[in-house]
């Protein structure tokens, strides 16, 4: 995103331009304002995004409650994955049955990477946070032939071009079509004209309805702690443009497309 501009200003976080990449993969957050926040990220070369959010709302524990019946079986397996994976955080760690390390470990987040993003935030610059990471580790678990992270829509998890849209696995949100649950949505970083070509926050859409989205991301919690979970937005649209809210800083974001993952080849699962 992820996804960028500024910015940490409430409280204690907000969703960060979501983020860099903690090892091989640029994808940098920063934090916005107020409380448990999903935060934005942002990447080398990108503004901070400037909106953290967090479940202000409490985390769905599962997305059980999907319709997920008429999913085809890469969706499918995309949810599953989710509801094994999520939720978690670095204070809380769940590790799900047969693993050894929990989602934030897998994506590369400890306890002391979140102090590192905390000092970086107290000391006026914009700190990385997971949501950025989190995708990247979803798309490996889930055996996508490409990986991308915050920057997905641009490049892939590496920094390097071409991304989702140069691939052609990337839809332009046009107010014609619609994401499917499993797809890796991407959020500008505001809403309208001004907003072309930003990216606030990236993550996977679980369920989308008239008036609320649920989407599995990182980058929530307030640091130092980092959290991955599904998360209830509330949406409204402008002439067929899904408008999403942060449920923490109430932030508005507009989608600017989504990565199909039917386009997206995947390997076996072991």
């Amino acid at each position: 995103m992820s996804e960028d501009e500024q910015n940490e200003q409430t409280a204690e976080d907000s969703e960060q331009s979501d983020e860099q990449p903690v090892g091989s993969e640029p994808a940098q957050e920063s934090e916005a304002t107020e409380q448990p926040e999903e935060q934005s990220d942002t990447e080398p070369g990108e503004k901070p995004a400037d909106e953290s959010e967090q479940a202000t709302e409490q985390p769905d524990q599962s997305t059980d409650e999907t319709a997920k019946g008429e999913l085809n079986p890469k969706r499918q397996s995309m949810l599953d994955l989710i509801d094994k994976w999520m939720p978690t955080s670095l204070n809380n760690p769940r590790v799900p049955e047969g693993e050894t390390l929990d989602l934030m470990a897998t994506a590369g987040w400890t306890k002391a990477r979140g102090q590192q993003s905390k000092q970086e935030k107290d000391a006026g610059g914009h700190p990385v946070t997971s949501c950025g990471d989190i995708l990247a580790a979803m798309l490996r678990l889930w055996g996508s032939n490409f990986v991308g992270a915050f920057m997905i829509r641009d490049q892939d998890a590496n920094g390097r071009a071409p991304g989702a849209k140069g691939l052609g696995y990337y839809v332009e949100c046009d107010g014609t079509q619609s994401p499917q649950p499993g797809d890796i949505i991407v959020l500008r970083n505001g809403v309208g004209k001004s907003s072309a070509g930003s990216v606030g926050h990236v993550g996977i859409l679980v369920e989308a309805g008239d008036t609320e989205w649920r989407t599995a991301d990182g980058g929530g919690g307030t640091l130092p702690d980092q959290t991955a979970s599904v998360t209830t937005r509330t949406v409204r649209f402008d002439d067929n443009i899904p408008i999403l809210k942060s449920p923490t800083d109430l932030k508005e974001k507009q989608l600017d497309g989504w990565v199909d993952l039917d386009k997206l080849g995947q390997a076996s699962q072991e």
